[in-house]
């Protein structure tokens, strides 16, 4: 499972089209402690190793990083990838700072989400 956090309607339409169309699994987590359950939660027998990346909408600011602080915190391992405004220079670099693994502009995370999916969901559980 993708778990992507933004309260942008567009962009999670998008991202959850993006992965219905591929076959994959995705779930939204609009705010910090959706995403905590997201991570801590039980779905269908499997345990949280079964969210295999997350990705994080920098429009939220603030919870943005927290979330990214999170999910690092969680297993270490489970890989974030942040997205945003390219103009919001600052904030993409504290994303980068905060740990996520890979931090892209809006255009380019819109031109490359379905490869972003197919990795993701295609990267062992817990690894």
């Amino acid at each position: 499972m993708i778990v992507y956090c933004t309260t942008d309607l567009i962009f999670a339409t998008k991202i959850r089209g993006t992965a219905e169309a591929l076959g994959i699994v995705s779930r939204p987590a609009r705010d910090v402690g959706m995403l905590r359950n997201r991570l801590d939660r039980v779905e269908d027998g499997k345990a949280n190793g079964q969210v295999r990346g997350v990705l994080v909408d920098m429009e939220q600011g603030d919870a943005a990083l927290e979330m990214i602080r999170l999910c690092k915190a969680h297993t270490g391992t489970l890989p974030v990838i942040a997205f945003g405004s390219h103009v919001a220079v600052d904030l993409l670099n504290q994303a980068h700072e905060a740990g996520a693994d890979e931090v892209l502009p809006r255009s380019r995370f819109s031109a490359t989400l379905p490869a972003i999916l197919e990795q993701l969901s295609n990267r062992p559980s817990g690894a």
